[in-house]
């Protein structure tokens, strides 16, 4: 588990999502969450010209979709996990693919922990606590 270090209030976090609603939705409960509202960034895309630019050393948190335009979630899970500078930011696959074999998929990958979407909106700022706390959070929830 990458490194344990943050309250929400304290801490930045990327989402990278590219559905306008799940991104406004994510970024909503992050803000009630008690992350600032300047510490919560978006990307539609890839995320590795944000991390390893402006926010480099930054990021404490991604929240990352697995299927996006381009690159897939997993393929930016292993070029984050390959940067000697972002290899222990703690990133979390935020999906609607819930299958136990996508589940499993994400773990052997290397994720931190895994949220299902729709995000249960009650119990999301406890999830963010605890993974900003340093455990795994692993939510499979339809």
């Amino acid at each position: 588990m990458p490194r344990a270090i943050r309250t929400p209030q304290e801490a930045t976090v990327l989402i990278v999502e590219d559905d306008p609603s799940n991104m406004l939705v994510a970024q909503k409960l992050l803000q009630v969450a008690g992350v600032k509202p300047d510490h919560i960034y978006g990307a539609a895309g890839d995320p590795l010209p944000l991390l390893q630019g402006e926010l480099q050393g930054r990021v404490d948190l991604v929240l990352l979709d697995l299927h996006l335009p381009g690159k897939d979630g997993y393929t930016i899970l292993q070029e984050i996990r390959t940067d000697p500078l972002l290899a222990d930011v703690i990133v979390v696959a935020l999906t609607a693919n819930v299958m136990l074999p996508n589940v499993n998929h994400a773990q052997e990958a290397g994720f931190d922990g895994f949220i299902s979407k729709p995000i249960d909106g009650r119990r999301f700022a406890d999830w963010i606590r605890r993974l900003l706390a340093g455990e795994a959070v692993w939510i499979i929830e339809h």
